[in-house]
């Protein structure tokens, strides 16, 4: 069945949009929203692709249980954007329409389960209006529509005006911890590279590989990626701080603390000498911040148990959906403090 939002509009002899007056403007407070695993997973997408996923994830209603062709005004980009020149977006989105296309996003669904699914199934520019189509591919389903619980939203206007796609993506991995439960987070350095994808091959002919890993020195990635990420996102509604957590001399961790949003609450916080973290436990933390555990919680955690059962429970918390009763789990957070609570006794 034709959806209605495809009824509004039909194509003209010369490959135009008509009406192209009926193509629904981009409203700067309509919230972004994407699962926690689809967002924890890893893109390499530039700013103008950023920008224009974003603009078509503001447009999927909290009801649809399908997706619909969603229509994107390039000059409504660059006005929520607030781009004093945007006249060279229109050539950069005719350049990058088509690598929206290929592009594969790759996630965790389990330990040792790595999931790959495309992004978009469709994408079509209308060069002469300056509008673009785009449908999300189907598997992106589950993450996209009918989103009840571990979602993380962000205002349009805030996340589309970055000019780096690597601000896009610190930005929404922060916005996930942006409640009074959280208020920082974790990453190892290896999953911080994962997520940005600063570590991919890129297939050549006859079947030959060009490995790429950028900004393989901390010193590069704290220059390049997080102080001008840190200077963009002042200008949001949030803002945070970051500081290396070392093994030995190696940097082998990343503690981001966001000192400014609406919903944050200052979380209590280890003695300074408890930032050495072997890379092994790193990476727990990591896991552990996900669930929305507290730096002081997590030390507990690491104090009381050893890694192997901890990757236990915290495999049995991530992979089970319903409690003892049978009724499905909707704060997967509560659920995850009642189990290590129970096993380690944290205060």
């Amino acid at each position: 069945m034709e959806n209605e939002q495809l009824s509004m509009f039909s194509l003209g002899p010369n490959g135009v949009i008509y009406p192209a007056s009926e193509v629904p403007h981009l409203k700067p407070n309509a919230l972004v929203v994407i699962s926690n695993i689809l967002l924890n997973g890893q893109f390499r997408l530039n700013y103008v692709e950023w920008r224009l996923i974003f603009a078509m994830l503001a447009q999927i209603e909290e009801n649809d249980t399908e997706f619909k062709e969603y229509y994107i005004r390039v000059q409504d980009i660059i006005e929520i954007s607030d781009l004093k020149s945007g006249s060279h977006l229109y050539e950069e989105v005719s350049k990058n329409i088509k690598s929206l296309m290929s592009h594969v996003v790759t996630w965790e669904e389990e330990p040792l389960k790595e999931r790959f699914a495309h992004l978009i199934s469709d994408a079509t520019y209308y060069k002469k209006q300056g509008i673009v189509k785009l449908i999300p591919h189907p598997d992106m389903k589950p993450h996209l529509l009918q989103l009840k619980n571990q979602f993380t939203q962000a205002q349009l206007k805030q996340c589309i005006k970055f000019s780096s796609s690597y601000t896009s993506r610190i930005y929404m991995l922060l916005k996930q911890f942006d409640n009074p439960k959280a208020g920082h987070r974790v990453m190892s350095i290896d999953e911080f590279r994962f997520k940005l994808c600063l570590d991919y091959t890129e297939k050549l002919s006859k079947g030959k590989k060009l490995d790429y890993h950028i900004y393989p020195k901390y010193s590069d990635m704290r220059r390049w990626i997080l102080e001008p990420a840190q200077k963009e996102i002042a200008t949001t509604d949030i803002d945070f701080t970051f500081t290396p957590i070392k093994t030995g001399r190696k940097v082998t961790a990343i503690k981001f603390v966001l000192t400014r949003g609406k919903k944050v609450l200052t979380v209590k916080e280890a003695p300074e000498k408890g930032e050495e973290l072997s890379e092994k436990e790193a990476l727990v933390y990591g896991q552990l911040s996900t669930l929305g555990f507290t730096d002081f919680q997590i030390r507990q955690i690491l104090h009381k148990g050893n890694l192997k059962e901890i990757h236990k429970v915290i495999y049995e918390v991530k992979t089970t959906d319903y409690n003892n009763l049978g009724k499905p789990i909707k704060n997967k957070s509560a659920y995850a403090y009642g189990i290590f609570k129970k096993k380690f006794g944290l205060t």
